[in-house]
């Protein structure tokens, strides 16, 4: 059985917001930033910030439903090209994240905002959990990412989250 989690969709896009508003604007390098820090909560808290589904694709990580997302309007940002910016007057609602969403939000924008185009490749590569999803499936220009995949040396957590990941709020 898979670990499964439903992801937040307005969580998510206040995220976005969030990575936007602290700063960083290609979007490359947020969904990088949403990456780490949904695998960072997910190794410390049990539970991934957003609960987006991840893929692998040619150049690292995606979270799919809010990657999607940038491509729509009336969310609270525009996308032109690779830049994101918020819409004029839109406050992030910092109301739906704990202190522990920040931190992780926090630790995903140092690992990657600022960081050129290579650099973030290089970093993001390494990932198992995409190394992994390329394994799985080498000639596919996308692959799912497993949750099992971005916990780090705990059996426990995987055991547990397999059961119970789809039940826990986001």
């Amino acid at each position: 059985m898979a670990i499964r989690f439903t992801i937040n969709t307005q969580k998510a896009v206040e995220a976005l917001l969030w990575i936007v508003q602290r700063g960083e604007s290609n979007v490359y390098n947020a969904m990088k930033i949403l990456f780490a820090a949904d695998k960072y909560h997910l190794n410390r808290y049990a539970r991934p910030v957003t609960g987006d589904k991840y893929v692998a694709m040619r150049f690292g990580t995606v979270p799919s439903w809010i990657y999607g997302a940038t491509k729509r309007k009336g969310l609270g940002f525009a996308r032109n090209g690779v830049t994101l910016t918020s819409d004029p007057g839109r406050v992030v609602n910092r109301d739906l994240f704990s202190i522990s969403d920040i931190e992780a939000l926090e630790h995903g924008f140092n690992e990657y905002a600022g960081k050129s185009f290579k650099a973030v490749v290089l970093k993001n590569h390494r990932e198992k959990a995409w190394l992994n999803a390329v394994e799985r499936k080498p000639d596919a220009k996308v692959s799912d990412i497993l949750f099992e995949d971005m916990i780090e040396k705990k059996q426990w957590l995987i055991d547990d989250l397999e059961e119970i990941g789809h039940c826990i709020v986001i």
